[in-house]
């Protein structure tokens, strides 16, 4: 064991010595932040794709969003939206990758992005003997020619005993408040905001899937990775943050020291750019080829992997100065479409019941303060939505049909966005109950003096016009061997009917049907015995 420990450290001096050489001339600190605090043994094969020539990617700095749209997201950000999802997060103790508290860690994240409308998945994966989850958002861009994606990413994991407040409470945080404040915002891009597991074991979780993403041949254009953004002793530490990264990704350290000069007085941040550094989920970026950076706190924190990384000893406002930063950051990139003011909420009306299969009409409307044309998106409940229909002018009144096949009860809802792609808040759910057509069931046959007699009932929402019925019997029976007849039953009404007049001796075999449409509808087989006049029905159980 001891042989292996002295090899390990071999190799991480080796990695140390290849990162100085591949980072010389990218003004590196001496200070970078050390390795994830649980790596696991082997270490990750941490080595490094070839950067020798840095991308020449670099994205429109003036984007079309106004200043005022930036801005007002950048208020958003504030110290309150901070510290609610903050407390929440370290309220289920430390989350060490693979444990309950991670798993809940996860389905908390899900569950808020979920109620936030975006398109949430889990990212299982396996490496390096871990099994855990990622969870990953998306608010899809509006260009359709555009397959650009921008992410923001954090780790949600902690290390033993540590609360993880700072690390990586802080990086979690402003990637579930970024994508509170954006969710009804529209973009030219893709953004994701996604949520590490493993990276205090070696960055396996961003490993995977940074791996499936390239695999996918998915076009990330930049990521934006925020790892410890929390802590500060003073004012004069709260007015930096450190950005690290690699020669491609220079362009995006340049692109984000821009947002800083730009909105200064919102935001009031100045970057150190502290060169190269592997130990973030970041890193599994690089190693794919995609430009990614890593926000860190200037001064690092005294308390980190301990139990004392707590709310309690952090600076929510810093940390909020830095998410600013990285939201606008984010915004910019990711083109924002032209502004105004998004539609108002619409509103559904139509019937309030209906039956399966059958289409039926609804009336949606919203006003635009802009006097946009508007477009609709309803989501029917049941798992399909109407796609973006559209344009109709502001106010007009909009019919929209639908069928759900199966009876049950739905909540049908919509947004509007108009012309600019501003998107309005989910209208108030529009509940309906779907009902059955007609539906005569068989529910019993009975025997006795003389006849059968069977129980019929319409458990659909229609009335059921015209049923054919039939009362056979086979085997035993001398007179009365078929009954027909046509009756109406009312929706959810059970009526009897009977055959004619019964002689035989013997066993016999008793099948009643019903027919709707002149379509076979329901079929019960039993078996009886006749006694002259009388008929015992299922003596020896269903045939």
């Amino acid at each position: 064991m001891k042989k292996r420990k002295i090899v390990y450290f071999f190799v991480l001096i080796l990695l140390t010595s290849t990162t100085v050489t591949v980072s010389s001339g990218i003004n590196d600190l001496e200070d970078t932040p050390p390795l994830p605090g649980d790596m696991s043994y082997p270490y990750p094969n941490f080595q490094l794709a070839d950067y020798s020539v840095a991308k020449s990617y670099s994205p429109k700095i003036l984007s079309e969003f106004t200043n005022e749209g930036v801005i007002e997201l950048i208020q958003k950000m504030n110290e309150t939206l901070i510290l609610g999802y903050l407390e929440n997060l370290t309220a289920f103790g430390p989350r060490v990758t693979g444990t309950t508290a991670c798993y809940d860690a996860g389905e908390y994240i899900y569950d808020e992005f979920e109620g936030m409308g975006l398109d949430v998945r889990f990212h299982n994966w396996s490496y390096s003997g871990y099994t855990d989850r990622n969870v990953e958002a998306t608010l899809h861009g509006t260009n359709e020619s555009s397959d650009e994606i921008y992410i923001i990413c954090a780790h949600f994991d902690s290390v033993p005993g540590s609360p993880g407040a700072d690390d990586d409470g802080t990086g979690t945080v402003a990637a579930i408040a970024s994508a509170f404040i954006m969710k009804d915002l529209s973009f030219n891009h893709t953004i994701r905001f996604v949520t590490f597991s493993g990276e205090e074991q070696g960055l396996l979780g961003s490993h995977e899937y940074a791996a499936e993403a390239s695999a996918n041949e998915d076009n990330i254009v930049a990521v934006l990775n925020v790892d410890m953004i929390g802590f500060s002793l003073s004012a004069e530490d709260g007015n930096y943050v450190k950005i690290y990264y690699n020669t491609a990704s220079e362009w995006l350290t340049d692109f984000t020291d821009y947002i800083s000069v730009k909105y200064f007085d919102y935001i009031g941040l100045n970057i150190v750019p502290s060169g190269y550094s592997y130990g973030s989920d970041h890193y599994s970026f690089w190693q794919n080829s995609y430009d990614a950076i890593f926000y860190h706190e200037y001064n690092f924190n005294d308390y980190y992997h301990s139990p004392q990384d707590t709310i309690e000893n952090m600076n929510i406002t810093y940390s909020a100065k830095c998410s600013k930063l990285i939201i606008a950051t984010l915004a910019e990139l990711a083109s924002p479409c032209i502004i105004g003011d998004p539609p108002v909420t619409p509103v559904i009306s139509g019937p309030t019941s209906g039956i399966a299969d059958e289409e039926i009409e609804f009336t949606i409307v919203s006003t635009d303060p802009d006097n946009d044309d508007v477009y609709y998106f309803v989501n029917w409940g049941d798992g399909t939505n109407s796609e973006w229909l559209g344009p109709y002018a502001s106010g007009e009144e909009v019919k929209i049909s639908h069928s759900w096949s199966l009876s049950d009860s739905y909540d049908i809802t919509a947004r509007a966005k108009d012309s600019n792609s501003l998107i309005s808040d989910w209208s108030n759910p529009f509940n309906i109950e779907i009902l059955g057509g007609p539906a005569p069931e068989i529910k019993s046959i009975t025997g006795g003096l003389f006849k059968i007699k069977s129980m019929i009932k319409n458990t659909g929402g229609l009335d059921a016009t015209d049923v054919n019925w039939k009362i056979e019997l086979q085997g035993g029976v001398l007179i009365g061997k078929t009954t027909s007849g046509i009756v109406n039953i009312e929706a959810g009404q059970e009526l009897e009917i009977n055959s004619q007049f019964i002689l035989g001796f013997g066993p016999t075999k008793i099948t009643v049907t019903t027919e709707l449409d002149d379509k076979p509808f329901d079929s019960r087989t039993q078996g009886g015995l006749v006694i002259l006049f009388y008929l015992l029905v299922n003596p020896g159980g269903s045939v």
